[in-house]
């Protein structure tokens, strides 16, 4: 099966899920605690995520991305 790559869609360019949550969180002036309240993803779980000592499975980045109200787009990565 090949791997699928997820990325932000922002401005037509990607850009890694984790500085894209972060900075909307930042821009909504929600913090971890807030975020894993409107998610429905575990609050420690994305606090750990935001610090950059976790990652997310596809479903919780997509709950992270869906709260947030930003675009997640698949794609196959090429030779996978």
């Amino acid at each position: 099966m090949a791997a699928l790559s997820l990325r932000l869609v922002v401005w037509g360019q990607c850009e890694s899920f984790r500085e894209k949550i972060r900075r909307e969180a930042k821009r909504r002036g929600w913090s971890g605690y807030r975020l894993g309240q409107e998610s429905g993803v575990p609050i420690r779980t994305v606090q750990q995520y935001l610090r950059g000592a976790c990652d997310l499975s596809g479903e919780r980045l997509a709950k992270l991305c869906k709260a947030l109200g930003l675009e997640l787009k698949s794609r196959r990565r090429k030779g996978r």
